[in-house]
């Protein structure tokens, strides 16, 4: 990465666990799952993963989570601070 390179947060909301390797591809550095979301950082475009996304099959939502507020606790918690 280059030095001031932005890394965006995303969530990946899913049941599925086909979406894990997607978000493995495009992670920075590595992805939480738990509670029903993935959770990673990347420095990728939304289009781009929302295109590699689709091409694995429906049942997911993307989420850019620019401004991450969120309260939660146990696996919840452990799952988003990850990208905070």
């Amino acid at each position: 990465m280059n030095p001031g390179q932005t890394v965006f947060p995303y969530v990946i909301v899913t049941s599925k666990e086909e979406f894990i390797p997607v978000a493995q591809k495009f992670a920075y550095k590595d992805v939480e799952v738990g509670c029903g979301v993935i959770t990673f950082k990347s420095k990728s475009d939304f289009v781009s993963i929302y295109e590699a996304l689709k091409a694995v099959g429906p049942g997911y939502a993307l989420i850019l989570a620019d401004d991450l507020n969120y309260f939660g606790d146990g696996n919840m918690s452990r799952t988003f601070h990850h990208i905070n």
